[in-house]
This record gives structure tokens, sequence and C-alpha cells, in this order.
């Protein structure tokens, strides 16, 4: 579309001729599918009502079976176009769904499949696909996709200009305006201006990040406006009108409509009697007589009497209609398929206006090759084509994923520095020198008081304080107090990003909708549920009383959350006593190799058990917040989303970081004096009192064993399930052979050398619907395509920010992670997906609110895992307190207590023992209780945790205000574009005003001479002037400028003869039938097999 000089969209967009009606000439912009079936003959009135309806919203509609035969259409009052067409009197063919009577066409409907007949579906869930949907999809090869059931049958919808029009106004939606002469040269070249021409060297360095300009070319936009039905001169409206809406614009039209579109309980016939009514059983001439009613009326109507009708959601869930989605654009491989099959002629390949070239290059196939690659890993994401082929709503998330993935790079620079930084102080530091070199000479306490633990060695532990200071060490704070910062500079500047999109987007004004009742709560009408007024809408609602249900409710949910944290923490319990077990059975081993890494052997395997738990309460979790939401009864989808989105998060958070918190702050504390009778509370303290080490063990297999765990499965899963298809398709094609090549479909000699050309595996599927057989075998995305993407990534976020100072090397992880989900989620939506349809937005909505909340919690976190976990504040406090010389040596001595080996049952030559405390010495008066030291380190660290949050906190609320939330670029714009809009406003209205001036001007400047003669004949007779004359007059002058006006199409639905798959030979000639006489009333809503009768039926 070219929509103006300084308007630029995609260039690429497909001119394939499947995505056409058989016109060639109107774009299908929705289809709604289902089977034939046996169904009883109430649901298939539904769906015949249905149909009616949207085509009084002037929606164009097309059904065709798979096979390409044309079962109904629409047509205009005043049109003509299927005139010579005549109507199929026979109530069945019209369904499209009833059972066909002996003889009729049982050959055209014979499937030419291998796939057995299905039944209608099941509900239909609201959810995203499960992984093994995904797997099971991604394995199927391009035949077995294309292949359905040829009991289908497809909806094709348009929306015409009327439609488009109508609801452009009402959502809201901004268009180009008609840009003229100087100011848009001036709009232009301002933009132009404040685009960087300074060289970069940042931007150089990263220059080979960039796809080609020359196929990524760049999506601007101009000066846009609300569009407005009675000012469409204000607007760059192009020759073919169709082009002036996009391809998504037009596909959340038609979903706007579909969800809310109903009809009258009394218009039903209940009736389970497969029989061929008349029309006056189906449709009431009162009805029809409404047709033309204010839809004010009309939709009071729909919400008082027939609100469990309304919206397609719920027709599918009832198994009326099997499927609804937009179209994808043709894959490389469907292009070449269907032109090499040629089912339509060349006069119809779409407005393009010439034949579909090999090597078409559309939207869908650019982001395949260019973005949904991993061959583009290291590649920018073309964002501006992405939110041209799939909304606002998908390029949110990914600009977002990207934005978060780049910020990820310096901060993993730095924990890779910090890192190693640790790793190669290791040789030099002096803890580790007194551990493995002077460790011998250290006699440590048994770990039980069992008799079969024996004393050890401190250098037994050499390993592990050497994985501990990996980490442990002064780099790590300073990377922890780096990490708070940048979470809320990130924060920051993603805000500022997201407005430069919105106002690049043109959602940036985007205005708050009164959003339209969820199908599931009007459902409650029928459930002999209280009902209102809502004085927003004026409809009549469902009512829920506060305290007799809403309270109730809450109360349920609140309670029934509260349970599930108590089951995350039994299983954490769980957890615990298996290390437990564990430690006792490895402490009581002969080998002292076992027994020194038995507390590691016991945190690796905890931590692999509570990985898998956390999995199996992941899919309890799903489920039961998806029931408690139901029962909650939200009203709009927003609120049911958010809803879910908080109960989910909530669960998840506890689900997965539970363990982890209690490792960093309380499992320290749980530890008793060695050789005391409470075993239990001494074993499920930390190991050798290192409590970082097991928190580090767990962050590494939590975080990095899960993403591991789904990339692995991710790539085996469609090989194995790729392997059993292969399998299962050896088996039986050889009994399907001789069924294809007795029911496939022959192409006319004509063709033959064309459709030589196609791949064997293909020659079945000539003369199909291929683009909707093949989006129709696609996975259905649900209303909430991106949750579980949104909710991945808030956990690693989780992950990366709060607990830092134990795992540097996460930023790391989490972006070499991102740099492989960015392209693992692109081809789940372009190769997997159907193509979603959601709502335009602004923001990453709730996420955001989240990303908030957990930047808070970082740097309460990150403040007690230094000071409670971490020896930092032990090492401090030492160094400028203890240290005869202010270094560390000594350190180790000074962190071990003594006590008395006789506690133990195990014989010994030595009189004292060591272990990690703050203890006084059993020779004190008061042996075994804390030191004066102890107190002095504890409290240091609250101390340390104060001036941490403090600090950090006026940080953060120093960069919140020095940083403005909209770029002062932006800010310019929007009022440099605000003066321009105006002068254009300002141009377009003077424009039209003068134009037409001149019009009235020339179409009554005759009666204007005839009046003033009549004037001048009156007053020679003395006559005086009548006002209704003069009345009159106005009248006829308002009458001739009405008749300039473009008269509205009014679209009735009717159904014809069964037709031929559209081909070559069929397209060149001129589409003619016999005309079939009958005495029964045609099942259309107009007789058009008379065309000189106009009256409605």
């Amino acid at each position: 579309m070219d929509s103006g000089v300084g308007c630029v969209t995609s260039t690429y967009t497909s001119t394939n001729p499947e995505l056409y009606f058989r016109d060639g000439k109107r774009k299908t912009d929705y289809v709604l599918a289902y089977r034939f079936s046996t169904s009883k003959y109430n649901d298939q009135n539904r769906r015949l009502l249905f149909l009616n309806e949207l085509a009084k919203q002037k929606i164009e509609i097309e059904v065709e079976d798979s096979n390409g035969n044309l079962l109904g259409a629409t047509v205009a009052s005043n049109e003509d176009e299927f005139s010579s067409l005549t109507l199929k009197p026979s109530f069945a063919h019209l369904q499209a769904s009833a059972p066909l009577h002996p003889g009729e066409y049982s050959e055209s409907l014979m499937p030419t499949s291998p796939i057995d007949y299905v039944e209608p579906d099941k509900p239909t869930d609201t959810r995203p696909p499960s992984c093994m949907d995904r797997y099971r999809h991604q394995a199927l090869d391009d035949k077995t996709i294309l292949m359905t059931p040829d009991n289908l049958v497809f909806v094709k919808l348009h929306a015409s200009w009327e439609a488009m029009t109508y609801y452009a106004e009402y959502l809201k939606m901004r268009k180009p305006l008609r840009q003229s002469g100087k100011i848009f040269q001036l709009s232009y070249g301002w933009k132009l201006e404040n685009r960087p021409s300074k060289p970069s060297v940042l931007k150089d360095y990263f220059k080979c990040l960039r796809s080609d300009k020359n196929i990524i070319k760049p999506i601007d936009s101009c000066c846009t406006w609300p569009f407005s039905l009675n000012r469409q001169y204000l607007f760059d409206i192009p020759e073919n009108k169709d082009e002036f809406f996009t391809a998504v614009e037009r596909a959340l039209v038609l979903d706007h409509i579909l969800r809310r579109t109903g009809y009258k309980s009394e218009d039903l016939v209940n009736t389970e009697d497969l029989y061929e009514p008349s029309i006056s059983d189906i449709v009431t001439n009162h009805d029809l007589a409404d047709e033309n009613s204010g839809s004010s009326n009309q939709a009071n109507s729909l919400y008082v009497m027939a609100t469990k009708n309304l919206g397609i959601t719920k027709l599918i869930s009832d198994g009326i209609f099997s499927a609804a989605y937009p179209l994808h654009e043709p894959t490389k491989k469907l292009s070449l398929i269907t032109l090499q099959q040629k089912t339509i002629s060349p006069s119809c390949y779409g407005p393009a206006g010439n034949a579909l070239a090999p090597t078409e290059f559309n939207n869908r196939i650019l982001l395949q090759r260019y973005w949904a690659s991993y061959k583009m890993l290291f590649k920018c994401q073309p964002i501006s084509y992405i939110r041209y082929y799939f909304g606002e709503a998908v390029a949110f998330y990914f600009a977002w994923l990207g934005f978060y993935t780049a910020w990820l790079l310096p901060i993993a620079i730095l924990g890779i520095i910090v890192f190693l930084f640790g790793l190669m102080d290791l040789k030099s530091d002096s803890i580790i020198h007194e551990v493995c070199d002077l460790g011998h000479n250290i006699y440590m306490c048994p770990l039980c008081k069992s008799s079969k633990c024996k004393f050890w060695t401190l250098e037994r532990s050499c390993l592990r304080t050497k994985l501990m200071r990996l980490v442990d060490h002064e780099g790590t704070v300073l990377f922890a107090v780096v990490m708070s910062l940048w979470a809320v500079i990130f924060f920051e500047m993603w805000k500022r990003r997201q407005v430069s999109l919105a106002y690049r987007w043109n959602v940036y004004s985007l205005e708050p909708m009164d959003q339209p009742p969820r199908p599931e709560f009007m459902a409650l009408l029928s459930k002999m549920c209280p009902r209102k007024v809502n004085r927003l809408t004026g409809y009549v609602e469902p009512f829920i009383p506060f305290w007799r249900r809403r309270v109730p409710i809450i109360f349920l949910s609140f309670s029934t959350v509260l349970l599930t944290v108590m089951l995350t923490l039994a299983f954490l319990v769980g957890v615990v006593l298996y290390k437990l077990v564990i430690k006792a059975i490895l402490y009581r081993h002969q080998n002292p190799m076992v027994q020194s890494t038995s507390g590691m052997i016991a945190t690796v395997t905890g931590s692999l058990v509570n990985l898998v738990t956390i999995f199996f309460l992941k899919l309890i979790y799903d489920r039961m917040a998806i029931k408690l939401t139901d029962v909650e009864h939200h009203r709009t989808q927003v609120e049911y989303d958010n809803s879910l989105t908080l109960k989910l998060y909530l669960l998840q958070f506890v689900n997965y970081y539970s363990s982890i918190f209690y490792i960093a702050f309380i499992q320290g504390t749980t530890s008793a004096v060695p050789g005391s009778d409470h075993i239990l509370i001494q074993s499920t303290g930390c190991d050798q009192g290192d409590c970082l080490f097991e928190l580090f063990i767990q962050l590494v297999i939590i975080m990095v064993g899960k993403q591991i765990f789904s990339f692995i499965q991710e790539s085996l899963m469609p090989i194995l399930w790729k392997l059993f298809f292969k399998f299962r398709s050896m088996r039986s094609s050889s009994n399907h052979t001789n069924h294809n090549d007795k029911n496939s479909i022959n192409f006319n000699e004509q063709n033959s050398v064309t459709t030589s050309l196609l791949p064997a595996k293909y020659r079945s599927l000539r003369g199909r619907n291929i683009l909707c057989r093949a989006d129709f075998n696609m996975l259905d995305p649900g209303s909430r395509p991106l949750f579980n993407e949104y909710l991945e990534m808030m956990i690693q976020y989780g992950f990366i920010t709060m607990f830092v100072p134990a795992f540097p090397l996460a930023p790391l992880f989490g972006l070499l992670n991102n740099l492989f989900e960015i392209r693992g989620d692109a081809k789940k939506l372009v190769n997997q997906y159907r193509r979603p349809v959601l709502e335009r937005v602004q923001t990453i909505g709730i996420w955001l609110s989240i990303i908030t909340v957990l930047a808070s919690i970082a740097i309460r976190t990150n403040a007690c895992i230094i000071a409670f976990t971490t020896q930092f504040i032990d090492r401090c406090v030492y160094r400028y307190t203890y240290s005869p010389d202010g270094t560390m040596k000594g350190f180790v001595n000074f962190t071990l207590s003594y006590m008395s080996t006789t506690r133990f049952d195990v014989p010994t030559n030595e009189t004292y023992c060591r272990y990690d405390s703050y203890r006084s010495p059993p020779w004190s008066s008061e042996p075994y209780v804390f030191t004066s030291v102890y107190y002095h380190v504890l409290a240091a660290k609250f101390i340390f945790v104060f001036a941490f949050e403090t600090i950090a906190t006026i940080l953060t609320n120093v960069i919140m205000a020095a940083v403005p939330d909209v770029p002062k670029r932006v800010r310019k714009q929007i009022v440099h574009e605000t003066n321009i809009t105006n002068a254009i406003i300002l141009n377009a209205e003077v424009g039209n005003q003068q134009y037409n001036n001149a019009i009235t001007k020339d179409v009554n400047f005759q009666k204007i001479f005839m009046l003033k003669q009549q004037h001048q004949k009156l007053r020679s007779s003395n006559c005086n002037i009548n006002n209704e004359v003069i009345e009159n007059n106005d009248q006829e002058r308002n009458t001739d400028r009405n008749e300039i006006c473009s008269q509205s199409i009014v679209y009735k639905y009717v159904s014809f003869e069964r037709l031929p798959p559209v081909t070559l030979s069929s397209q060149s000639t001129h589409l003619t039938v016999p005309n079939l006489h009958d005495n029964r009333p045609s099942i259309g809503f107009e007789n058009l097999s008379n065309p000189n009768n106009n009256n409605m039926i």
C-alpha cells in the first residue's frame, strides 16, 4: 500500500491468489472453518443465523468446501454480479453440514485424502498450545500438514469498505493524512533533521548486527489522525480503497465483529428433525424488516434476549464452528504449490495485476528468513515488519525481549569479569592458602554424632573452598550494587523505548475503550443470575452481588492460593528431608573422600529433585489458576487476564524461588552445636557452615538446568515425532494409495504441463484451498499466545536480578538463552501457530508492574545475600577490627571455635576440635555461647543492609526523577506533528469547503436563475412568496447535494448451485449454470433466480 509520499508500508505484501475471493479483487480477511457432520438441525440453523448477522453488518462472505466448490456468498442489493447464478432451493446444501440426500453430489463430497472422518471438535480452550502439541506439529512434513479431511468447509470473510470505515472510527484507528506541497516538505525535512548525522564508532562497530537495508527496508510513519467517517477527505485514501487498511487492521475489525455478533434466540428453531423447512421457519418477516434498524436497538436485543448466542468463541466452544483465524501469507513452498496448480485465471492474480512469480517474497517469507531462523541469531530483529504482520502486542513482546537481551550484554560481560577475577585470585588468596596448605593442622569435629562419623582435617574442604571463593569476593559485592542499579536503569530506559515505539506505531494516544463483556460472563444470564443495566453501556448484564457472591469467591481464591503455597512448602520440606537422609548415609561411609563430599552430593541431587518437583507443580498451578479465575466471573477479558497473570506469577514465584530463599536466609540459621542431640536440626544446616556454595549449586541447576532441558526437549522431541509419523505413514501408505488415485481431482489438459512440475507428493492436493487447509492444521495460539513466554522471561529476570551475588554468570546464561528464545518464539509464531489476532496495546501491560516489583525486591535480596550468606561482612570486620596487621591472615582461625572431643563417641588423641561458629571455648565460664564477636558481626550485617537499601533506594529515585519517561526527541516530534497535522487538516477543510461551494454553485445555478424568474413573476402579479416554496427549494438543494455522496450497500447471504473448483478454463469464460425452477421458496435472503424479482422473502 502506498498511501502517500511520506508514508511507507511493507512492499512485500503477498498477492497470492489463494488469499483472495473468487473474483481476485477482494482479499480474505478472516476464515471460519467447520466440518460436515450429522449434527442436529438446531446447530446448523445457528450457523446460518450467525452468517446472516455478519452479512447484515456488511461483511462479504464466500463459502467453499475443501475442493474449491462454491457453496454460498453474499451479494449487494444494488449489484447483479451473481444474477446469472441460480439458487439451489435445498436447505441442506446451504447448511453445508446436513447429511446429503441419496445421489446428491456424492462423488464431489467423497473424501480424497487418507485422513479418516473426524467428528466435530470438542469445546476449545483459550490456553496456548502445550509443548507436546508444538512438537507434534513441528514434526509433521509438508504433505501431512496440507492433508486435512475433505469434509471441511471454509467460510471466507471480507470486511467491506463501509464496515471498515465504521469500525475504524469506532476503534480510533489513526490513519495517514493527505499531505501536499510545502507542508509535507516541511514535515519530511524536519524528520530528516532529527536523524543522527554524526558518525558513531559504536554504531559502526555493531554494523555487522544489522540486516541488509536493501531487503529490510525501513517502515516509517507519517502524520496520522483518528479516522473520521464524515471527514474522509482528510485522509490519504488510495485508488484501491482496500489497500487503505492493513491486514492486521482488517483482521482486528473482523475479530471485533465476530466476538460481538449474535442472533436472536426467537429465530432459532429448536428441533432435532433433519428436514428441509421453508425460509419462513428460519427467518421471520419481522427480523427482515428490522434489517436496517438502528444498531443500538439490535445490540440491546442481543444482550437482553440472546446473550448465550453471542460471539464466535461461544459458537466454537459449542462445536458450531471448528476454528476462526486470519490467513497467513504463504511460505515459499506453499507459494510454489499454488503457482503450479494455477487454480485461478491470470486475470485474478490479485491487485498486483500480474501472475504470481515463482520467487514471490512476501512478509512471511521475510520473517522466516531474516527473523525466525537460528542463522539470524546475532542479527537485529525487523521489529517494524513484526508489527506490520502480527500487530502491536506481538511486536511489543519481541521489542522488549530484544531490548532486555541487548541490555544483558554489558552486565553479562561484567559478570564474566567478576568471575574471572575470582578465578585469577585463587592462587594468591590467603583464605585458600590457610585451608589447602595449612588445613592439615586444623582438626575438625565430626559432622554428626554417630560413631561412624570421623574427625577430619580442614584441608579436605579445599575444593569446596576454591569453588566458593569464585563468587565470594569483593568483586561480587560491587557487581551486586551495579546489578541493583542496572535493574532500575533498564526499567527506565525501557519505558522510554516503549513510548518511542508506541508513538512510531500510532498507539501512543490509544484511548482505553469500554471492554465488552466476556461470553462466559454473559452466559450467567442463562443461569438465573441477577441482572442489571450497565450505566456506561446501557446493556443488561449479569450482576454479581459484592457481599453475597464476590467476597466468598475472593476468599475461595485466596484460600486456594494459600493452600498451594503450603503445598510448595511441603514439597520443599520433602527435599530437605531427602538431603538429610543422603547426608546421614554418606557421613557413615568408610571412604573419607565420600564423607568430605557428602554435602556436595546431597546438594546436587537435592537440587535435581527440586527441579523435577518444580516442573510437576507448574502443571498443577497452571490448571488450578485457570479454574480459580473462571470461578471469579470477571466481566472483561482484560480483568480476566490480569487476575490470571497475578495468580500464576505468584504461584510460580513461590514454586521457583522458595528453595532458593530457604537456602539463602533460613538454612544457615537451623544448625546446632556439633555433638548435640538435635541431629535433625543440625543436619539441616549448611554443610560446613557455608550456605553460599549450596545457593550457587541450586541456582545453577534450577536456572541453567531448566534452560538446557527446554532446549534439548525442543530439539529432540520433533525428531522423535517425525520418526513416529514416518513409521506410521509407511504402514498406511499401501492402504491409501488406491484411495488417493481414485478420488484425486484431475486437472484439464491445459494444466498438464504445469502440474507435472509439482512434486509427486503434492499432486493429490490439486484444486483445493491450500492456504485455508494449511492454516487450519496449524496450532491455535489461543487468546493468550504470549503469556507463557512473558512468564518464562519474568522468572529468568528474577533469577538474574535477585540472586546475582551467588551466581555472577546468571546474566551470561540468560543472554545465551534469550538469543535462542527470540528465534524459537519467532519460529512458533511464523511456522507453527495460526496468525494471532490481539488487541492493540501501547505497553507490555501488567508485566511492566511486575518488573517494577522485582527491581525493588532485588535491592533487598542482594543486600541480604551479601550480608548474611557471603562472608563479606565477616572479612571486613576482621580486617578493620581484629586483624593484627590489617590483612586477612588468620581469618580462618578467627571464624572457627573450639569444642571438646569428649562430646563424641569417636576415639581420638586430640583434646579439642574446631567447628565454624562464633562461640566461647569449652574452658570458659559459659561454654558454647555466642561471643561478643558474633554480635559485633551481626550488628555490622544489619547496618550494611540498611545502608545498602537506603543508598540504592535514593539512587533509584534519583535515576527515575532524572530520566523522563518520554524522550526529548519524541516530545519535539509530538509538538511538531501536532502543528503539521493542524495545518494539514486546516488546508483540507478549506479545500473541501471550496470544492463543495463550487459544486453547489454549478448544480444550482440554473435553479437559482429559474427561481429569480419566478420571483419576478410573483412580484409583477403582487403575490407574496409562500414559505413552503422556500422550504421546497431548500429540500431540492439538499437532495441534489446528497446525490453526489455514495450510497451504502446492504449485503445478503445467498447460496448457489454447487460449482466446480475455479480453474483457468472456468474463469476464462462467463460463469453460467442452467436455471432451476422450483415452487419451494429460495433459501437465500434475496431471490436472485428471477432478476426482475427484488422482493425480500
